[in-house]
């Protein structure tokens, strides 16, 4: 009777069982997308100092050390990779990451323990207690991954970890842009208060003679009234320049995370900090792999279609082993003896019935995740995209601005010169000489702006298309592995992405071609005239 009870419980199970396999999930590929932006076109180039072409890799491949050639910068960004402390914090994250993953791996292989242990026990029919001595090896129960969950949550595990070394290179990469440019600005910051004690110069010689005439009795108080002016002017310029040297300063040392050294302090109007002439931007494809942000936001993406295949695993039966071997006695001296030997093993089955919808909610929340991921994704590339396009758009015209700039310069000197010989001859009155003085200033003022402006544009130029992180000297230097690690993961179309069915299929990625660039030699720049 007691037979025919069980076999009739386990008919009973049958069905539910069956119902519940029925309503498990299809398994989850990685959701793919397909950017709506031209990939394998090149970069619209309006400046000649930029190019864009499938035949020049991206300057990203270069290391930062022989992307910048300035030597005080590069100690500087040596000690900013040492003492910076977001850095210091990405690498802690990593350390965990890596931790994390190294817990999730040790999941999949079995567990064995080394136990002992004594007892006493007695009860009221018998007075006299006894004693039991146990001594022995044991195997934890083990989960058989059958359906995958332990090898998903460890692909999770492993892409969450790729994705923080990811977040630690964007770090990386936005720390060195930025001591460049607080070097950069440190060093336009020097010049443009050099440029105005250079202009207090003319100015209190201005005063001089205007003083001296008004005396004689030549002319009225108005001119020395207005040459002091300018002068005041010229002394708020120094002023303002002051207070951009010790912001400067300031941001360059919080970068550093160590007080600046004395020696790598930069030149005045620094002309040059980087080894190219020529900047190659690549194709718009390279993105996808020297930009860490979308390599992070990729990695997330498939951590997500990883944690999809963990859900879904939970719809089947789970099915784990434990066993003890090892010696039992109530005796410590027979311990060890061959008859107090055994063992024990067995396996043991799980299998889910019902738990009120607790399993499809999970399944469903791991899309949701997958979905977010996706999207994030696809902004990631789109905001490398916005990027890139601001820089070189903001490049576009600064060549042909600094050439009518310095054609400004040549008018204004010649035209500051003949005003200045026209008031001391007694010809023109001095508002004439103030008007040439400051379009002359502000115009050398312009011309340090538009300099820094174009070099900061190279260190941004940079920054954006990826250029600063950690590669190995194998994705530097061998384009072959360079290409083949390019295969990262494509994007979906909107209508490939649907929440119900978690599959699509893969797309293929736009590879590109890269190739060595020859490097024109730097032409010369016109310095500027002080008054």
């Amino acid at each position: 009777m007691k037979t025919t009870n069980h076999r009739l419980f386990a008919l009973l199970a049958l069905p539910l069982a069956i119902s519940a396999c029925s309503t498990i999930p299809k398994p989850a590929t990685t959701m793919v997308a397909q950017p709506n932006l031209a990939v394998d076109q090149a970069y619209q180039v309006l400046d000649a100092d930029t190019i864009s072409a499938a035949e020049a890799p991206s300057m990203a491949s270069m290391r930062w050390q022989d992307f910048y050639a300035d030597a005080k910068l590069k100690s500087l960004i040596e000690i900013g990779l040492n003492n910076n402390k977001d850095l210091q914090k990405a690498v802690l994250a990593i350390q965990s990451a890596r931790a994390q993953y190294q817990i999730t791996s040790a999941d999949a292989v079995p567990k064995l323990g080394a136990s002992g242990g004594a007892s006493r026990s007695a009860n009221q029919m018998d007075r006299n207690a006894s004693t039991g001595y146990n001594v022995g090896l044991g195997m934890s129960s083990y989960e058989l991954d059958l359906w995958g969950k332990v090898a998903n949550a460890k692909d999770a595990a492993l892409h969450n970890y790729l994705a923080t070394n990811a977040a630690k290179d964007t770090v990386q990469i936005s720390l060195i842009s930025g001591i460049a440019q607080s070097y950069v600005n440190l060093s336009y910051a020097l010049a443009q208060r050099q440029l105005a004690i250079e202009t207090i110069k003319t100015r209190e010689h201005s005063l001089d003679i205007t003083n001296k005439r008004f005396a004689a009795g030549i002319d009225a108080r108005s001119p020395s009234l207005q040459a002091e002016a300018s002068l005041e002017a010229a002394k708020l310029a120094i002023y303002q320049a002051d207070t951009g040297i010790l912001q400067a300063r300031n941001a360059l040392q919080l970068l550093l995370g160590a007080p600046i050294p004395d020696e790598l302090m930069p030149d005045m109007a620094v002309d040059n900090i980087t080894t190219q002439t020529l900047f190659s931007t690549g194709l718009p494809s390279e993105l996808l792999y020297y930009r860490p942000d979308i390599v992070q936001a990729e990695h997330a993406l498939k951590a997500a279609g990883a944690n999809i295949n963990v859900a879904r695993a939970a719809y089947f039966p789970s099915i784990s082993l434990s066993g003890n071997l090892g010696f039992s006695s109530s005796s410590l001296s027979n311990l060890l003896q061959s008859s107090a030997f055994a063992w024990s093993a067995g396996p043991a089955i799980n299998l889910p019935i019902f738990d009120a919808g607790m399993r499809r909610a999970n399944y469903e929340a791991a899309q949701v995740a997958q979905q977010s991921a996706l999207v994030s994704y696809e902004k990631a590339i789109q905001t490398a995209f916005k990027e890139v396009g601001d820089v070189l758009a903001s490049r576009a015209t600064l060549g042909r601005q600094l050439e009518s700039q310095y054609k400004l310069q040549q008018n204004y000197q010649q035209t500051y010169q003949i005003a200045h010989a026209r008031f001391r001859s007694g010809l023109d009155n001095y508002l004439s000489v103030l008007d040439a003085e400051r379009s002359l200033f502000g115009n050398q003022q312009s011309i340090l702006n538009l300099e820094l402006q174009k070099i900061l544009s190279q260190i941004e130029l940079y920054q954006v298309l990826g250029g600063g992180a950690t590669l190995t000297a194998e994705q530097i230097a061998d384009i072959d592995k360079q290409r083949a690690a390019m295969r990262t993961a494509a994007l979906a179309s909107s209508e490939q992405v649907q929440p119900a069915e978690p599959s699509a299929p893969a797309l293929e990625v736009v590879q590109p071609a890269p190739a060595n660039v020859n490097v024109i030699e730097p032409a010369n720049q016109n310095g500027i005239l002080v008054q």
